[in-house]
Formats: C-alpha cells, structure tokens, sequence
C-alpha cells in the first residue's frame, strides 16, 4: 500500500510538472497563452472531474479544439489591458483629468480582474460562444465574489512566489490552475444545482 500511494505522488508530482513545461514551451510565441492557458485548465479540469492523470494528449485536443475562441479572447483581453495602460498613463498628464479618468481606470480594471478569474474555468467547463463566455465569467465573477477575492488571492501569490523564486516557475502555475479550478468546480456544482431545482419548482 506504502509503495502504491508513493507511486501515486510520483506521478502526480510529474504530471504537474509536464502539464507546467508544457504550459510554458507553448507561450513562448505570446500570442498562443490564452490558447495554452485553456489548455492547461482543461487537463486539470479532467485530472479532477473525470480523475484521468494523462497529460499530452488532452492538452493538445483542447488546445486545438478550442483555439479560435481563446485566441479572440486573447487580442480582446491584450487590446482592454492596453487601453486601460493607455488611459491611465495620458491621464496623468491632463490636469484635472488626474482626478477623473484614473479612479475610472481602477473601477474598470477591477471588473476586468474579475472576469480574467472565471474566463478560463468556464471556457473549459461549458461548451459555449465567446460573447457567451464572457458574459457568464463576469456573472459568476460578481455572484460569487469570495470565490472570486480567494482566486485572486492565488493569482497574486503565484505572481509572488515567482518574483521571489523564479525556479518556482518550473511547477508552480500547474498548481495555482489546478487549485483555481478546483474551487471553481463547486461554483459551476452550485449552479447545475440550482438549475435542477428552477426545473423541479417549475
């Protein structure tokens, strides 16, 4: 029993640490990370929903089957996150608009936050079209709001761990995906939930 479960650590330690590899070899051309990024929350989407630890393959499929919406999301996302960079920067060369524009910029960029931490859970969870995804990652990221603080939370430890370790960065992002899904699959459980109930009431 000793050797089994040690063997299970093994090669959960190793997939982590291929799926991570993986990960980071298929962003080298930039334009590809939100591509990479589904691809990687839908492995650990099936290491966790269907218990299957295979690595390669999935991550491959997903990333081909599902990389004309991530793509687009991608340019939107690089395109709003620029704007807002933009925005904030020649503000504060505008004189009274120092006032104005940057706590707008902060608002927006909060609701851009909370969508970027659902976005990549639900395009792998639901089958659904990009106005879609995004629209359902925003309403989950403000219904569920402490999810949504608590995935935060991880992004910026990650974030941390890495400046402070960069070696971590070898491992540490099939983790943070690994652990932001898992909390996120009990919303996505909460919510078929629901909807199970709205049909019986109706």
């Amino acid at each position: 029993m000793m050797e089994s479960r040690f063997y299970s650590i093994l090669v959960t330690i190793s997939n982590i640490f291929v799926l991570n590899i993986l990960w980071l070899i298929c962003c080298i051309p930039i334009i590809t990370i939100f591509p990479a990024t589904t691809a990687m929350f839908g492995v650990v989407r099936q290491w966790i929903i269907h218990k299957d630890t295979s690595v390669f393959q999935p991550f491959f499929r997903i990333f081909k089957s599902n990389f004309k919406t991530s793509f687009l999301i991608g340019l939107l996302w690089m395109f709003i996150a620029f704007f807002l960079y933009m925005d904030y920067t020649i503000s504060l060369n505008l004189g009274f608009m120092q006032k104005i524009i940057p706590p707008m910029v902060f608002v927006v960029s909060f609701f851009f936050l909370f969508v970027s931490v659902f976005l990549f859970p639900t395009m792998v969870h639901y089958e659904m079209t990009f106005k879609e995804t995004v629209k359902n990652s925003l309403f989950l990221s403000l219904i569920y709001f402490p999810i949504t603080l608590l995935n935060l939370f991880l992004i910026g430890l990650c974030a941390f761990i890495v400046y402070i370790l960069p070696i971590t960065a070898l491992f540490i992002f099939s983790i943070t995906a690994y652990l932001i899904y898992f909390i996120c699959q009990f919303v996505f459980e909460k919510v078929e939930r629901q909807k199970q109930l709205k049909k019986v009431t109706d």
